[in-house]
């Protein structure tokens, strides 16, 4: 009796743990064929921008006009504060989206080498 009970247990941890993983990497990468694709640059607002705010956050250069980005996070795409990344270095990226209330509501995104 006690041995399907432990497996029960067994088998409903491993259940819970698959579901509460945090999926890991770029989320953004379903390109719409018919919408604009942008060039801009991005990098960390505060830190690379001048842009108002006490956190690090992922923003663009879209316009002539910078925009923090609603979507991605500053650290979907490697360390924010790696040699590269968007707190040490402005990169240039594809962009799908829209801006709405000052920010830019990204639909796609990703970085070019």
């Amino acid at each position: 009796m006690k041995k399907p009970l432990y497996l029960l247990i067994i088998w409903t941890c491993l259940v819970m743990g698959t579901m509460s993983a945090k999926q890991v990497g770029p989320h953004f990468t379903h390109l719409n064929k018919k919408q604009k694709v942008y060039e801009v640059e991005a990098s960390c607002g505060t830190c690379q921008f001048d842009m108002p705010g006490d956190d690090c956050q992922l923003a663009i250069k879209f316009q002539d006009k910078k925009y923090y980005v609603v979507g991605p996070n500053i650290n979907d795409y490697g360390g924010s504060h790696a040699t590269n990344g968007f707190c040490k270095a402005v990169r240039k990226a594809q962009v799908q989206g829209k801006i709405f209330r000052e920010k830019f509501v990204v639909s796609y995104f990703k970085l070019l080498p």
